[in-house]
């Protein structure tokens, strides 16, 4: 009988002290020995690769905003006892550069930042939409944690066929579908089309289009005429092209699951 062949499977490594510190002495602007501390003692009280969470939100800081957002994020690192998780740092800089200082942010706020994409590596690139849903010539601003992987078009169909169907409208129905299986209704918010009608994030992502690659584009899905038109943002296809041309190191990441450490953050 043979027996099974057990294969050696190398144990995962994780970013040490010493390279945290490289990594955000070379991406910051005016790096602090304090808020580098800071971040290392949050780092070190949650989970073992949270010191590569923190660098990847960074340096997705960098790339989507101005040195001076990516300055005042930071910053905000070394004053805020708490720190800031990786998420949370997303949504500071997504504030400051819409003008909101991010040491104003309320607490219900940040809270809302939970569902923001944390970016799995260095080179990501966001998938951050802001979304108009037109219907009785009225309009209504969201946003969308999914573009590149949700099909307007086909949503905005769907949605239109099962609002007919139950009596309801476009716009309710568009707020409990699943991104990527349109004709299912999810219950998990981070698997949601369309998020925030008008909230403050909807309306910030909206107003970054002009500045800032973090909106990808902002999706139009008009109920009246069935129609769906799509408004890219320039800065976005910039860096979406700079990336593909020299990609990062492979990206093994499923966008329908959030990992536990995400899901059981800690109390802010």
């Amino acid at each position: 009988m043979n027996q099974p062949e057990f294969v050696d499977i190398p144990a995962k490594t994780y970013m040490s002290e010493q390279e945290f510190i490289a990594h955000m002495d070379e991406l910051i602007p005016t790096p602090s020995v304090e808020t580098n501390n800071n971040l290392l003692d949050l780092a070190n009280s949650l989970w073992w690769e949270m010191k590569d969470d923190l660098y990847h939100a960074f340096s997705f800081v960098s790339r989507h905003f101005t040195p001076e957002t990516l300055q005042s994020v930071y910053d905000l690192c070394g004053v805020r006892r708490a720190g800031l998780l990786p998420w949370e740092i997303i949504g500071a800089a997504i504030y400051s550069q819409t003008g909101t200082p991010p040491e104003t942010i309320s607490t219900d706020e940040m809270r809302a930042f939970v569902l923001l994409p944390e970016p799995e590596t260095a080179g990501t690139v966001s998938t951050l939409a802001a979304c108009t849903v037109r219907e009785n010539g009225q309009e209504t601003l969201f946003y969308t944690l999914h573009f590149g992987q949700i099909d307007p078009q086909k949503l905005l169909d769907t949605a239109m066929a099962r609002a007919s169907e139950s009596g309801t409208t476009v716009k309710e129905v568009l707020q409990q579908t699943d991104y990527d299986l349109p004709e299912v209704e999810s219950h998990v918010r981070i698997n949601k089309a369309i998020l925030g009608p008008e909230s403050k994030l909807a309306e910030k992502l909206s107003q970054l289009m002009a500045s800032s690659p973090i909106t990808a584009a902002h999706i139009t899905m008009d109920a009246d005429s069935g129609r769906v038109a799509i408004e890219m943002n320039p800065l976005w296809e910039k860096l979406r092209h700079e990336r593909e041309a020299s990609p990062p190191a492979r990206q093994n990441r499923s966008s329908r699951k959030r990992s536990s450490k995400h899901k059981n953050q800690p109390d802010r």
